[in-house]
């Protein structure tokens, strides 16, 4: 769930972004360990990958993500 948050996120944000499932399995390479500073213990879990497309959103997207941003509304709070 988190990694589809991030990549709604991305998309609110103009960003393009990859789920790469084989990221995990990079963590048997001891250079990639280290560069990412991995303790022992610890994983990765979700990688993805974020940027900007090349391919800029057709005209449908773009209408469609401005009527979504049109519709949202301000979550109501209730404390108790």
């Amino acid at each position: 769930m988190v990694c589809e948050n991030i990549m709604l996120a991305a998309v609110s944000l103009g960003l393009g972004s990859c789920y790469a499932g084989f990221g995990a399995a990079v963590t048997g390479n001891a250079d990639i360990v280290h560069a990412l500073e991995l303790k022992d213990g610890e994983r990765i879990y979700g990688p993805i990958l974020l940027g900007y497309p090349k391919v800029n959103p057709s005209e449908k997207q773009v209408k469609i993500q401005a009527e979504l941003r049109a519709k949202k509304k301000e979550p109501i709070i209730k404390w108790i």
